[in-house]
């Protein structure tokens, strides 16, 4: 007898709705190349793989993780970014993107991972949204080459495998910035209007610099957009009340409740969140105020060995294409949207220089925000420039010269890590010289065929120069793609305070230029490790750096790795064993119904980052005048607060920087340890002494 086996064709091919749903999704939309869509979600795939690689390695911020630990076991300390479970007193920052890796914790469980899933998500989104910004105002060749070049910027790559707040800080602005493309193409109130909720919700995220680009979207709105003069100045009133409603909104909510209701405000002498957002984290970096701190900048700042291999290596194709894009479009008409984008990215840049020169950089990543601009820049100047060569004329010659200057820079800024990957300079130099030789050989070579008239060979030269534009973009991008690479080595990534790819010029501190000489032998943890030096005992709980792992060959001592160092030691989310013994011999002795117990500043991380409710005396820095005397006595009496850890409060040079002159603030951390040792009884805790508050 015989069988038929029968299998329906559901089995064999995937449904014909799949099928049609995958097509829809690899194919580009109509009206752009059939190479846009696909190109972009390979670059996007392949930079997720770079960024998330080794997701679970990465060194956490031992001030944010902290935070995020605790707000994500309380929803009080996630509703107010306090940095205990408590809510006693806030981060020193605005929560916005620590909520998103809090809310990423509750879900998946807190783990290194957890932590920097959300920033690896937003740095893939925002090279899919600076495309579409891009494209709309260059096309999508320009669109593609900015998407590449924002991918391979190295600090774009390091930050993405941290928790800096600069992450979600650049989506938001380059989501405004790709508003801002069509209401000025369209005249578009409602997308202006967009832009400037954008721009509202990343000030959430990192406070005053998120205005940083509202010059750029105001002044080239108001010049270029399609509509009248008088309707445009209204479109940026209601944008701009809309901006600045939505930036101060969180702050007003909070302040508008009564203090006894809400954390402390840390950074501020007076409880203020005010204080916090516009004078402690905006106003004193440009030494405006008391606390206004040591001058860490270069000059010129953009310039210096330390920030420009983070984001600089395009700056010349992204000058000679801004230069280029206006001198050419002198003639446009006002809403021409080619010129309106080259000024707006233009004034992004050029605003941010600025700004970063002329103020307290205490941190080379903060240039991120620069990093949107300088792709944008660079694709849309390789295109107006591959535009002109094609042509002919005069013009033609600034496309290969921008190429040899692009590489002379390129080997200026290699030359300072002399022994760090050697071979990408000399290969994107190989690259340029083909790329150049190309470029320069293919006008004569069509002029003779057309004298032969041989259209084969003339064909031919089409097919060269192609190639060598692109030798020429892969001779730009080579060597910045190496350096954003070697994020993945734990020796080439900084810090978790202070993350920087590729290797450092300052004896390895991972931090500005000159910082070593400035703050010798400190970082905010007392006996923070330098790469390549002795492993020093840490302070309890908190684990001692590594010496780093050393790769891609040696490393001089003006160019060692970025390394485990910096600011402060390398966290993991898993407390160290000095940590957990302090926290079981608490537990175990009837601690406070509260707070487990009270220590000053930085010592209380490692204590909150095993999910421990500490009451972290000063604040960040330890100075701030929170809790007062009388407020301490009031919890050990309520029973609250039993035990106390002290310390050397405020002992770090960045300690010391956060609360420069904070008012009360000093005499505050004195008053309150003088009042623990003469009113509690000194008790060892598995070999810490503690203060037992109750005993007397």
């Amino acid at each position: 007898m015989r069988y038929t086996l029968y299998v329906p064709a559901s089995a064999i091919a995937p449904p014909a709705s799949g099928v049609r749903l995958l097509n829809a999704f690899w194919r580009s939309p109509p009206g752009q190349p059939r190479w846009a869509r696909p190109t972009l979600l390979l670059l996007a795939t392949a930079a997720a793989l770079l960024y998330a690689w080794g997701l679970s390695r990465n060194p956490l911020h031992p001030y944010y993780s902290a935070a995020v630990r605790s707000m994500s076991d309380s929803w009080q300390a996630f509703a107010f970014g306090g940095l205990d479970p408590a809510a006693s007193i806030t981060v020193d920052k605005l929560p916005g993107a620590f909520m998103v890796q809090a809310l990423s914790a509750r879900v998946f469980g807190f783990h290194t991972w957890s932590l920097i899933l959300p920033q690896v998500a937003a740095s893939v989104v925002t090279i899919l949204v600076l495309y579409r910004a891009v494209r709309r105002w260059q096309g999508p060749s320009a669109a593609i080459l900015a998407a590449g070049a924002y991918a391979t910027t190295p600090v774009v790559a390091v930050l993405a495998r941290s928790q800096i707040s600069d992450t979600l800080l650049v989506m938001l602005l380059v989501l405004a910035a790709d508003a801002w493309t069509r209401a000025v193409a369209e005249g578009r109130l409602r997308s202006l209007l967009l832009s400037g909720l954008f721009v509202g919700l990343a000030f959430q995220t990192k406070m005053a610099q998120a205005w940083g680009v509202l010059p750029a979207l105001a002044i080239a709105y108001l010049i270029a957009a399609p509509v009248p003069l008088r309707r445009r100045l209204g479109h940026l009133g209601l944008a701009g009340l809309l901006t600045v409603g939505v930036s101060l909104l969180y702050i007003s909510a909070v302040m508008l409740l009564p203090a006894t209701c809400r954390p402390y405000a840390d950074g501020s002498p007076n409880n203020s969140l005010f204080y916090t957002v516009f004078q402690y984290n905006l106003l004193s970096r440009y030494g405006i105020g008391a606390e206004a701190g040591p001058d860490l900048g270069g000059s010129p700042f953009m310039f210096s060995d330390g920030v420009a291999p983070q984001v600089g290596w395009l700056y010349p194709l992204a000058l000679v294409g801004l230069a280029t894009g206006l001198a050419w479009r002198r003639g446009a008409p006002r809403t021409d949207l080619a010129r309106a984008g080259y000024l707006m990215w233009g004034l992004w840049l050029f605003t941010h220089a600025v700004a970063f020169s002329a103020g307290r950089v205490a941190h080379e990543f903060y240039v991120v925000a620069a990093a949107p601009a300088i792709a944008a820049l660079a694709g849309g100047g390789a295109v107006t420039l591959w535009a002109a060569w094609r042509r002919g004329g005069r013009r033609r010659w600034v496309l290969p010269a921008t190429i040899a200057l692009t590489l002379a820079w390129t080997l200026h800024l290699s030359l300072r890590f002399r022994t760090f990957l050697p071979w990408l300079a000399w290969s994107a130099a190989v690259l340029a010289a083909l790329a150049v030789a190309g470029l320069v050989a293919v006008p004569a070579l069509r002029a003779r065929y057309r004298r032969l008239g041989s259209t084969a060979e003339i064909r031919r030269g089409s097919r060269l120069a192609a190639v060598s534009a692109g030798l020429g973009v892969v001779a730009c991008l080579l060597t910045p793609a190496g350096w954003a690479a070697s994020s993945i080595d734990s020796a080439y990534r900084g810090s978790g305070a202070n993350p920087a790819a590729g290797p450092r010029t300052d004896s390895g501190t991972g931090g500005p230029p000159g910082l070593a000489a400035r703050f010798p032998g400190s970082g905010p943890f007392p006996g923070a490790q330098r790469p390549g030096g002795p492993s020093p005992a840490a302070p309890n709980g908190m684990p001692a750096a590594a010496d780093p792992p050393r790769g891609h060959g040696s490393v001089p001592a003006n160019a060692a790795p970025s390394g485990d160092g910096g600011f402060a030691p390398n966290v993991s989310d898993t407390p160290s064993q000095d940590t957990m013994a302090l926290l079981d011999y608490l537990r175990s002795r009837q601690p406070g119904r509260t707070y487990l117990f009270a220590t000053h500043g930085l010592q209380a991380l490692p204590y909150l980052l095993a999910g421990a409710s500490v009451l972290p005396l000063g604040g960040f820095s330890g100075r701030v005048p929170f809790p007062t005397v009388n407020r301490l006595e009031q919890l050990i009496t309520a029973g609250e607060l039993r035990y106390v850890l002290l310390g050397d409060a405020g002992s770090s040079p960045f300690g010391r920087f956060a609360a420069r002159n904070l008012s009360g603030g000093e005499g505050n951390a004195t008053a309150v340890s003088a009042w623990v040792t003469a009113h509690c009884t000194a008790v060892d805790a598995n070999g810490t002494q503690v203060f037992d508050c109750v005993a007397r």
